[in-house]
């Protein structure tokens, strides 16, 4: 991850929008019953770090997915409708080729 242009990125947008800069930030992106969010957090140097996925499915698809990520050991919460998953950057990048293929 290139901190330098995420750091000019966030910086660019937060202007745009007449912001003050922010502390954390989050892009989501909704997939039909898939949803994804991936949030950055400032670090105590003031870099963009600790990248945080977070999936969400309708609990229709909820079985097979958290069935495929069991040995993983992620942080998973649900209300009424969705379960929702909280992934690290490098559980992420072991899983992604199967949430491709659920999409």
């Amino acid at each position: 991850m290139n901190k330098d242009i995420i750091a000019k990125a966030i910086k660019e947008i937060t202007k745009e929008l007449e912001l003050s800069e922010p502390s954390g930030f989050m892009l989501s992106y909704d997939f039909n019953d898939i949803w994804i969010d991936i949030s950055l957090e400032k670090n105590e140097n003031g870099e963009w770090d600790n990248k945080i996925y977070t999936i969400s499915v309708g609990k229709q698809k909820a079985k097979n997915f958290i069935d495929y990520i069991s040995e993983l050991t992620p942080e998973i919460y649900e209300d009424n409708d969705r379960v929702y998953v909280q992934l690290t950057e490098e559980e992420w990048h072991s899983i992604q080729d199967f949430i491709l293929d659920i999409i």
